[in-house]
């Protein structure tokens, strides 16, 4: 599974090259493309963000698959988790400038997007801590009398 591993991260890299160069650099063609309705710098960089962050989910999750039985599992279960949200709350600002329409969650408010998209990012951020957090209570499992190397 190691292996399979490198060569996503190998496409992840290839990928993110692409998305990042030449579709950045032509944000205006791709946004009249999609018909856009908001700024179709931050539409398409919302695009590009939204796929990284989800394959930077993927490579965490198989990550900690690799790492099955061991004390940093659960630590990159929640950082895999973590980065997912985040790409679900930028979805809601995705869909608000595309859409145009902010208010998908009446319960929320007129604003409901920006909420969503805030709760999902908070969430998201809050992982990705206590998984960091776990790593870091992991050291005595990992080294030697819980030193710190």
């Amino acid at each position: 599974m190691l292996s399979k591993l490198k060569y996503f991260i190998i496409a992840v890299v290839v990928i993110d090259l692409i998305l990042v160069f030449p579709v950045m650099l032509s944000y205006e063609k791709i946004g009249k493309a999609l018909a856009v309705q908001g700024f179709s710098q931050v539409f398409v960089t919302l695009v590009v963000e939204i796929t990284l962050l989800v394959l930077t989910s993927i490579i965490a999750y198989f990550a900690s698959r690799i790492l099955k039985g061991t004390a940093l599992q659960k630590p990159l279960y929640f950082i895999a988790w973590g980065v997912l949200m985040y790409g679900v709350g930028d979805t809601h600002l995705l869909v608000w400038m595309y859409t145009g329409v902010e208010s998908v969650y009446p319960f929320l408010g007129p604003a409901s997007s920006s909420i969503a998209h805030a709760f999902g990012v908070g969430i998201g951020f809050i992982m990705v801590i206590l998984g960091l957090y776990k790593i870091a209570k992991a050291r005595r499992d990992i080294l030697p009398n819980g030193q710190v190397g």
